[in-house]
Protein backbone atom coordinates (compact mmCIF):
# COMPACT_ATOMS: atom_id res chain seq x y z
CA UNK A 1 0.00 0.00 0.00
CA UNK A 2 1.31 3.43 -0.93
CA UNK A 3 1.15 6.47 1.36
CA UNK A 4 1.82 10.16 0.70
CA UNK A 5 5.19 11.58 1.68
CA UNK A 6 5.38 13.00 5.20
CA UNK A 7 6.52 16.49 6.17
CA UNK A 8 10.22 16.65 7.01
CA UNK A 9 11.27 18.03 10.37
CA UNK A 10 12.75 21.53 10.50
CA UNK A 11 16.12 20.17 11.60
CA UNK A 12 16.34 17.63 8.74
CA UNK A 13 19.48 18.54 6.74
CA UNK A 14 17.78 17.21 3.60
CA UNK A 15 20.84 15.22 2.54
CA UNK A 16 23.00 18.33 2.63
CA UNK A 17 20.69 20.32 0.36
CA UNK A 18 18.83 22.49 2.89
CA UNK A 19 21.11 25.52 2.45
CA UNK A 20 20.94 25.28 -1.34
CA UNK A 21 17.17 24.88 -1.30
CA UNK A 22 16.71 28.02 0.82
CA UNK A 23 19.20 30.21 -1.04
CA UNK A 24 18.09 33.29 -2.96
CA UNK A 25 18.72 31.49 -6.25
CA UNK A 26 16.36 28.64 -5.42
CA UNK A 27 13.14 30.64 -5.39
CA UNK A 28 11.73 28.47 -8.19
CA UNK A 29 13.53 25.23 -7.31
CA UNK A 30 17.13 24.04 -7.10
CA UNK A 31 19.26 23.26 -10.15
CA UNK A 32 22.52 21.54 -9.06
CA UNK A 33 25.73 22.98 -10.54
CA UNK A 34 27.24 19.53 -11.10
CA UNK A 35 27.88 16.15 -9.55
CA UNK A 36 25.79 14.03 -11.92
CA UNK A 37 26.82 12.01 -14.95
CA UNK A 38 24.22 13.46 -17.30
CA UNK A 39 20.98 15.44 -17.52
CA UNK A 40 17.99 15.98 -19.82
CA UNK A 41 14.60 17.69 -19.99
CA UNK A 42 11.22 15.96 -19.92
CA UNK A 43 8.86 18.19 -21.89
CA UNK A 44 5.41 18.45 -20.36
CA UNK A 45 2.73 16.97 -22.62
CA UNK A 46 0.70 18.82 -25.23
CA UNK A 47 -2.59 17.32 -26.43
CA UNK A 48 -4.78 18.02 -29.41
CA UNK A 49 -7.96 16.31 -28.31
CA UNK A 50 -6.98 12.74 -27.36
CA UNK A 51 -3.74 12.90 -29.37
CA UNK A 52 -0.47 13.67 -27.62
CA UNK A 53 1.87 15.84 -29.67
CA UNK A 54 5.60 16.21 -29.26
CA UNK A 55 6.85 19.77 -28.95
CA UNK A 56 8.69 19.57 -32.26
CA UNK A 57 5.48 18.46 -33.98
CA UNK A 58 3.82 21.68 -32.84
CA UNK A 59 6.80 23.89 -33.63
CA UNK A 60 7.08 22.37 -37.11
CA UNK A 61 3.84 24.14 -38.00
CA UNK A 62 5.92 27.33 -38.21
CA UNK A 63 9.05 25.66 -39.53
CA UNK A 64 10.73 25.72 -36.12
CA UNK A 65 12.31 23.14 -33.85
CA UNK A 66 13.17 23.20 -30.15
CA UNK A 67 16.87 22.65 -30.88
CA UNK A 68 17.03 26.15 -32.39
CA UNK A 69 15.60 27.77 -29.25
CA UNK A 70 18.47 29.14 -27.10
CA UNK A 71 16.54 29.44 -23.85
CA UNK A 72 14.88 27.04 -21.47
CA UNK A 73 11.72 25.05 -22.39
CA UNK A 74 8.80 27.29 -21.47
CA UNK A 75 5.53 28.48 -22.96
CA UNK A 76 7.48 31.24 -24.71
CA UNK A 77 8.78 28.64 -27.17
CA UNK A 78 5.32 28.55 -28.78
CA UNK A 79 4.74 32.28 -29.17
CA UNK A 80 3.65 32.99 -32.73
CA UNK A 81 2.80 29.35 -33.53
CA UNK A 82 -0.65 29.24 -35.10
CA UNK A 83 -3.29 27.16 -33.37
CA UNK A 84 -1.53 26.70 -30.04
CA UNK A 85 -4.38 28.39 -28.17
CA UNK A 86 -6.54 25.42 -29.14
CA UNK A 87 -4.10 22.86 -27.69
CA UNK A 88 -4.09 21.52 -24.13
CA UNK A 89 -0.80 22.04 -22.28
CA UNK A 90 1.99 22.15 -21.58
CA UNK A 91 1.47 22.59 -17.84
CA UNK A 92 3.84 25.27 -16.49
CA UNK A 93 4.60 23.93 -13.03
CA UNK A 94 4.49 20.13 -12.80
CA UNK A 95 4.46 16.86 -14.69
CA UNK A 96 1.14 15.26 -15.54
CA UNK A 97 0.37 12.02 -13.70
CA UNK A 98 1.14 9.67 -16.59
CA UNK A 99 4.56 11.21 -17.23
CA UNK A 100 5.32 11.24 -13.51
CA UNK A 101 4.48 7.53 -13.30
CA UNK A 102 6.79 6.78 -16.23
CA UNK A 103 9.58 8.82 -14.68
CA UNK A 104 9.20 7.10 -11.29
CA UNK A 105 9.46 3.72 -13.01
CA UNK A 106 12.67 4.80 -14.77
CA UNK A 107 14.14 6.23 -11.57
CA UNK A 108 13.38 3.02 -9.68
CA UNK A 109 15.41 1.05 -12.22
CA UNK A 110 18.44 3.22 -11.51
CA UNK A 111 18.19 3.43 -7.72
CA UNK A 112 19.71 0.70 -5.51
CA UNK A 113 16.50 0.07 -3.54
CA UNK A 114 14.09 0.62 -6.43
CA UNK A 115 10.65 1.86 -5.43
CA UNK A 116 11.66 1.58 -1.76
CA UNK A 117 14.46 4.13 -2.20
CA UNK A 118 14.30 6.96 0.31
CA UNK A 119 13.80 10.40 -1.19
CA UNK A 120 13.60 14.01 -0.15
CA UNK A 121 11.45 16.69 -1.72
CA UNK A 122 11.02 20.44 -1.32
CA UNK A 123 8.50 22.94 -2.60
CA UNK A 124 9.87 26.08 -4.20
CA UNK A 125 9.26 29.15 -2.01
CA UNK A 126 7.40 30.87 -4.86
CA UNK A 127 4.89 28.01 -4.83
CA UNK A 128 4.63 27.58 -1.05
CA UNK A 129 1.28 27.85 0.66
CA UNK A 130 0.21 31.31 1.75
CA UNK A 131 1.34 31.95 5.30
CA UNK A 132 4.06 29.27 5.27
CA UNK A 133 7.28 31.17 5.77
CA UNK A 134 9.61 28.19 5.98
CA UNK A 135 10.82 25.63 3.47
CA UNK A 136 8.11 23.07 2.71
CA UNK A 137 10.01 19.76 2.66
CA UNK A 138 9.00 16.11 2.54
CA UNK A 139 10.39 12.61 3.13
CA UNK A 140 9.19 9.26 1.85
CA UNK A 141 9.60 6.40 -0.62
CA UNK A 142 10.12 6.85 -4.33
CA UNK A 143 7.25 4.43 -4.93
CA UNK A 144 4.89 6.76 -3.05
CA UNK A 145 5.39 9.68 -5.46
CA UNK A 146 2.04 9.07 -7.16
CA UNK A 147 0.24 8.84 -3.82
CA UNK A 148 1.72 12.21 -2.92
CA UNK A 149 0.67 13.61 -6.29
CA UNK A 150 -2.89 12.37 -5.84
CA UNK A 151 -3.39 13.74 -2.33
CA UNK A 152 -2.18 17.23 -3.33
CA UNK A 153 -1.03 18.52 0.08
CA UNK A 154 0.34 21.58 -1.77
CA UNK A 155 -0.99 23.35 -4.87
CA UNK A 156 1.79 21.77 -6.94
CA UNK A 157 3.99 18.70 -6.79
CA UNK A 158 7.31 19.55 -5.08
CA UNK A 159 9.60 21.53 -7.36
CA UNK A 160 12.73 19.62 -6.36
CA UNK A 161 12.95 15.95 -5.33
CA UNK A 162 15.92 13.65 -5.11
CA UNK A 163 17.28 10.27 -4.07
CA UNK A 164 18.67 10.37 -0.53
CA UNK A 165 21.73 8.47 -1.79
CA UNK A 166 22.46 11.25 -4.28
CA UNK A 167 21.97 9.15 -7.41
CA UNK A 168 19.51 11.52 -9.11
CA UNK A 169 17.62 14.80 -8.72
CA UNK A 170 14.48 16.11 -10.44
CA UNK A 171 13.56 19.78 -10.92
CA UNK A 172 10.26 21.20 -12.19
CA UNK A 173 11.11 24.89 -12.15
CA UNK A 174 8.01 27.02 -11.55
CA UNK A 175 7.19 28.94 -14.73
CA UNK A 176 8.81 26.45 -17.06
CA UNK A 177 6.92 23.78 -19.00
CA UNK A 178 9.45 21.00 -18.63
CA UNK A 179 11.16 19.00 -15.90
CA UNK A 180 14.95 18.67 -15.66
CA UNK A 181 16.38 15.31 -14.56
CA UNK A 182 19.94 14.81 -13.32
CA UNK A 183 21.46 11.36 -12.85
CA UNK A 184 23.66 8.67 -14.33
CA UNK A 185 24.29 8.37 -18.05
CA UNK A 186 22.30 5.13 -18.08
CA UNK A 187 19.28 6.83 -16.48
CA UNK A 188 19.33 9.76 -18.89
CA UNK A 189 19.88 7.57 -21.94
CA UNK A 190 16.89 5.48 -20.86
CA UNK A 191 14.70 8.58 -20.57
CA UNK A 192 15.80 9.88 -23.96
CA UNK A 193 15.04 6.52 -25.59
CA UNK A 194 11.64 6.03 -23.92
CA UNK A 195 8.92 6.31 -26.62
CA UNK A 196 6.35 7.35 -24.00
CA UNK A 197 8.36 10.44 -23.02
CA UNK A 198 9.23 13.63 -24.90
CA UNK A 199 12.76 13.80 -23.49
CA UNK A 200 15.42 16.03 -25.04
CA UNK A 201 18.87 17.41 -24.49
CA UNK A 202 18.67 21.18 -24.16
CA UNK A 203 20.59 23.92 -22.31
CA UNK A 204 20.15 23.97 -18.55
CA UNK A 205 18.68 26.94 -16.71
CA UNK A 206 22.16 28.10 -15.75
CA UNK A 207 23.40 27.76 -19.32
CA UNK A 208 20.46 29.84 -20.55
CA UNK A 209 20.79 32.67 -18.02
CA UNK A 210 22.28 34.97 -20.64
CA UNK A 211 19.19 34.44 -22.81
CA UNK A 212 16.65 35.66 -20.23
CA UNK A 213 14.64 38.56 -21.59
CA UNK A 214 13.38 39.98 -18.31
CA UNK A 215 13.78 39.27 -14.57
CA UNK A 216 11.85 36.21 -13.49
CA UNK A 217 11.11 34.95 -17.01
CA UNK A 218 12.59 31.93 -18.76
CA UNK A 219 12.66 32.20 -22.56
Amino acid sequence: MTTPWRRATEDDPLDGLRAALTSDGAGCGYEPPGGYGDRCWLLHPIHEGPVRLRWDQVLAREGRRLGDWPGTPSYLVFEGVAGTDDLEGPDPAELDRATLARLVDRLARHTPHGADALIGAAQAPVAALVGDTGLVAWRGRLGDALAHHDTKPDPWFPATWWAADGSWLVLSDFGLSATEVFGSRALIEGLLADPELDAVRHPSIAESLGCWTRPGSHP
